[in-house]
C-alpha cells in the first residue's frame, strides 16, 4: 500500500462526493419542476486490492442513480388524469350549453307562451290589424328564437369538431416525441445516468398529458422501450416509431371522426372504441349531446309548433277580399330542418290580413280558428317521440341540461379529489424535501472536505519521506 493510492483513495472519494452534491443540487433546483423524479447517489466500496497483508480498502465509486420512481402509481395518475379531463372538457361545454338554452338568455318558453297569447288577444278582435300585426311580431320574436338558439348550437358543435382534428394533430405529436424519447433511453441503456432520468421523466409527463387526451394502454420492455396503444391495440408508439390517427370526415354528419393511419395508407375508423378522455368528450358533446340531443330536441320543438299551428291555420279564412283559404302561418322548410329556417310565411309577412283567425268563409270576423291555435298551449302535443306540453317540454330540456351540468362538476370534483390524494402520494415517494436535501448537502461536504484532508496528509507524508532521503 503506497502513498499514492492514499491519493487515489482521495481523489475518487472527492469526485464522487462532489458528484453527489451535484445531485442533491440538481434535485434542490427542480423542486418546482412538474414530473420531476429525485435522484440519489448509489454509493458503492470499491473493488478491495490485495496486498501483502490481505485484502485492503480502495476507496469509493459511484454505482449508478437510484431514480424514485412508483410505475404502478404512474400508471394509475396516467389512468386518473383520462377520467379527469374527461370530466372537465364534459363540464366545459354542458356550462356553454346551459348558457345558451338558460331561459334567461333564449327566452324560448316565454316568447313561445307570448306568441300563443297573441292569438288569444286576437281571438277578442280578430278584425284589428293591430293586433294582427302584434301577432307576426311575436311569431317572428319565436322564429328569430329558434333560429338563433340552432345557429349557436351548430356553431358550438363545429367548434368541437375543429378541437377533434386539433386534439388529433397534438396526439400525434404526443406519440411522436415519445418515440423519440425511446430512441434516446435506449441508447443510454439502463437508466443509470441523469440524462436518461431527465428523459425518463419528459417520457412519464407525455404519456400523462396523452392518457388525458384518451386512454391508452402502455407498458415497458426489457430495453427500457415504451410501447403505447390504443385500447382497441392498435400500436401508437413502439421503440422508435408512432402511428398517426388523424381525422375522416363521416358522409353521413360531415364532421370528423377519429381513425388510425397503419402506415400505409390504410384507415380504421376508431370514434367508437374511444371510451374515454378529452377526446371521448369531445365526440359525445358533439354528436350525442348536441346532435342527437339539444339540436334534435330544439328542432323536434320548431316542428311541432310550425306543424300544428300550419295545420290550423291553413283551414281558416283570412281578412282579405276575397277571403283566401289554405295559408300556412309560419313557411314550410325544404330541408326538414324547421328550427334553423323557421320564418312567417310569404303571406303573413307581407299582409296580416292573411292571419286566418275565422273558420268561415262567410264569417271572416269569426276567431274560432284563431282559439284552436291558442289553445295549442295547453294541449298534449307529439313532440320528439312524446307526448307532451310545448312549456312541459321546454322546462323538460333546461332540466336535463342543469343536471347533466350538475353531474359533470360533481364528478369533476370527485376526480380532482381522487387525483390530489395520488399526486401528493407520488410526491412523497418521487418529490424533493428541502430539508432532506439539505442535511445530504451537508453529509457531502464533510465528506469531501474529509478526503480533501486526505490529501495534505499524503503530501505531508511525502514531504518527510524526502526529508529523509536527504
Amino acid at each position: 500500500m503506497s502513498i499514492a493510492s492514499i491519493l487515489n483513495i482521495a481523489k475518487s472519494a472527492m469526485f464522487v462526493h462532489q458528484t453527489s452534491i451535484q445531485i442533491s443540487s440538481n434535485n434542490i433546483a427542480n423542486v418546482n419542476t412538474e414530473g420531476y423524479c429525485r435522484l440519489d447517489p448509489d454509493l458503492r466500496e470499491a473493488p478491495l486490492i490485495p496486498t501483502d497483508y490481505g485484502l485492503l480498502g480502495n476507496g469509493v465509486e459511484i454505482a449508478g442513480f437510484v431514480r424514485y420512481f412508483d410505475r404502478f402509481l404512474e400508471t394509475s395518475i396516467a389512468s386518473r388524469n383520462t377520467d379527469l379531463q374527461q370530466q372537465k372538457t364534459e363540464v366545459t361545454y354542458f356550462e356553454r350549453i346551459e348558457s345558451i338554452l338558460n331561459e334567461d338568455s333564449s327566452k324560448l318558453a316565454a316568447n313561445i307562451t307570448a306568441f300563443f297569447n297573441s292569438w288569444q288577444e286576437l281571438s277578442a278582435n280578430p278584425t284589428n290589424l293591430a293586433s294582427r300585426s302584434s301577432l307576426a311580431t311575436q311569431g317572428e320574436n319565436l322564429a328569430r328564437t329558434f333560429r338563433n338558439l340552432y345557429s349557436e348550437l351548430t356553431g358550438l358543435q363545429r367548434e368541437l369538431d375543429l378541437r377533434v382534428r386539433e386534439e388529433l394533430n397534438e396526439i400525434n405529436g404526443l406519440t411522436a416525441s415519445i418515440a423519440d424519447l425511446n430512441q434516446k433511453i435506449v441508447a443510454l441503456g439502463a437508466s443509470s445516468t441523469t440524462e436518461a432520468s431527465d428523459y425518463l421523466n419528459q417520457r412519464a409527463k407525455l404519456l400523462k398529458e396523452l392518457s388525458g387526451k384518451m386512454k391508452v394502454i402502455s407498458f415497458e420492455d426489457e430495453t427500457g422501450s415504451l410501447t403505447v396503444m390504443t385500447e382497441s391495440g392498435r400500436s401508437l408508439v413502439d421503440r422508435n416509431r408512432s402511428w398517426q390517427l388523424q381525422a375522416h370526415q363521416d358522409a353521413r354528419t360531415g364532421f370528423s371522426s377519429v381513425a388510425w393511419n397503419d402506415g400505409k395508407g390504410n384507415l380504421t375508423d376508431l370514434s367508437n372504441t374511444i371510451s374515454s378522455g378529452e377526446m371521448k368528450a369531445l365526440i359525445d358533446m358533439r354528436d350525442k349531446y348536441l346532435g342527437d340531443g339539444f339540436i334534435a330536441d330544439l328542432n323536434s320543438l320548431a316542428q311541432t309548433i310550425v306543424t300544428e299551428v300550419n295545420s290550423i291555420h291553413r283551414k281558416g279564412y283570412s281578412l282579405t277580399n276575397p277571403p283566401t283559404t289554405n295559408i300556412a302561418f309560419f313557411s314550410e322548410p325544404t330541408s326538414g330542418n324547421y328550427a334553423s329556417s323557421m320564418a312567417l310565411s310569404v303571406e303573413v309577412s307581407t299582409d296580416v290580413r292573411y292571419i286566418a283567425a275565422a273558420s268561415s268563409e262567410d264569417d271572416t270576423s269569426g276567431n274560432d280558428n284563431a282559439l284552436r291555435i291558442a289553445s295549442l298551449i295547453s294541449e298534449d302535443l307529439a313532440i320528439g317521440g312524446e307526448t307532451t306540453r310545448l312549456t312541459t317540454y321546454v322546462s323538460t330540456m333546461m332540466g336535463e341540461i342543469g343536471n347533466l351540468t350538475q353531474n359533470a362538476q360533481t364528478m369533476t370534483a370527485h376526480q380532482e379529489s381522487a387525483m390530489k390524494i395520488m399526486e401528493q402520494q407520488r410526491e412523497s415517494l418521487s418529490g424533493v424535501s428541502i430539508d432532506e436535501e439539505l442535511t445530504k448537502l451537508m453529509k457531502y461536504q464533510y465528506a469531501y472536505q474529509a478526503a480533501a484532508r486526505l490529501i495534505t496528509i499524503a503530501d505531508e507524508m511525502f514531504q518527510n519521506l524526502l526529508e529523509v532521503a536527504r
